[in-house]
């Protein structure tokens, strides 16, 4: 009986069911996102967005209820340790080799434009995306819209329940703080997809990336996109397209203190978790001893352009 009633209590808590489609979103913060995106979008073309980002899903329920977790932050911690032995070892360092080889003129561009190593870009790039490889299957506008509207509610419920008083949660203030604060930066991500799409010319409702939101292989969030830049010339920025990730990650980590305060400092402010900026320099350091270096590129022509291989 008792793990009948532990069920229908998850059930409860993270179905469809009670989720945000069962839910009348608030008119106030409706008219508050309308009001920053007026210029691009009709009330009734953006109510149509958020009804449709409102509907729910397996995927967009598993990753909220993660993210609200009272024992989030610690499980995130965890999985940032487990990657350091996945991510840094000496398949990981040879492919780091290789991906430098493969975009060498480019990096050295790059270097030459902003002295940001080409390690520490690649370092990023690994922990982010797998190089690449891992970019995510949640359709973004879901976290995000789910997160403005109805985060402070989810994670009331969760109070109700009792998650906070299991072994190892965050204190309730914290998590009530922490709940605004996602609240925050939902709407700063949304606001910014919504004008990208408008601007770009893409389907807001179709964008894919990780379970926080980030897209592409450098996992940028959309509030970031003004960091993003065009790494190979064609007049557009795709952060799916490797030489326009290596040059966002490149100008974001310059734009945040890598000259002044040092790569760590930087790697901080790309994401500020201790473990996930030790990670990245250790991987960084581990390619730049494997041959990794500004010091390489003047083996390669001065005036050469980097061309994807095929």
């Amino acid at each position: 009986m008792k793990k009948t009633l532990s069920f229908l209590l998850f059930f409860l808590l993270f179905s469809p069911l009670f989720a945000e489609t069962a839910q009348k979103y608030d008119e106030k913060s409706f008219d508050a996102l309308f009001k920053a995106v007026s210029k691009h979008y009709s009330r009734e073309e953006l109510r149509k967005i958020v009804e449709r980002s409102l509907e729910s899903d397996e995927l967009t329920e598993k990753n909220l209820a993660f993210i609200y977790s009272p024992l989030s932050i610690k499980k995130q911690a965890a999985d940032h340790t487990s990657y350091i032995d996945k991510l840094i070892n000496g398949e990981t360092v040879k492919e780091g080799v290789a991906f430098f080889e493969k975009y060498k003129p480019l990096f050295c561009k790059i270097y030459a434009e902003t002295k940001v190593e080409p390690g520490d870009i690649i370092g990023i790039l690994n922990w982010e995306s797998r190089l690449g490889l891992v970019t995510g299957e949640q359709k973004i506008i879901k976290i995000f819209a789910a997160q403005y509207f109805f985060g402070e509610a989810r994670n009331n419920d969760l109070i109700k329940s009792g998650e906070y008083e299991k072994e190892g949660a965050m204190s309730i203030e914290a998590g009530k703080k922490r709940a605004e604060r996602l609240k925050k930066n939902a709407f700063s991500n949304f606001k910014a997809l919504l004008i990208q799409a408008k601007e770009k010319n893409f389907d807001p409702l179709e964008i894919k990336g990780s379970w926080a939101g980030a897209i592409g292989f450098p996992q940028f969030m959309p509030a970031s996109m003004k960091f993003a830049k065009d790494g190979n010339g064609d007049g557009k920025i795709d952060l799916f397209v490797m030489e326009d990730a290596i040059a966002s990650v490149a100008n974001y980590l310059k734009l945040h203190g890598y000259s002044e305060k040092g790569s760590v400092a930087a790697f901080k402010a790309y994401n500020n978790d201790k473990i996930y900026a030790e990670g990245v320099k250790k991987y960084s350091d581990s390619v730049k001893n494997a041959g990794v270096a500004p010091a390489s590129c003047s083996k390669a022509a001065p005036d050469a352009e980097h061309k994807a291989a095929n």
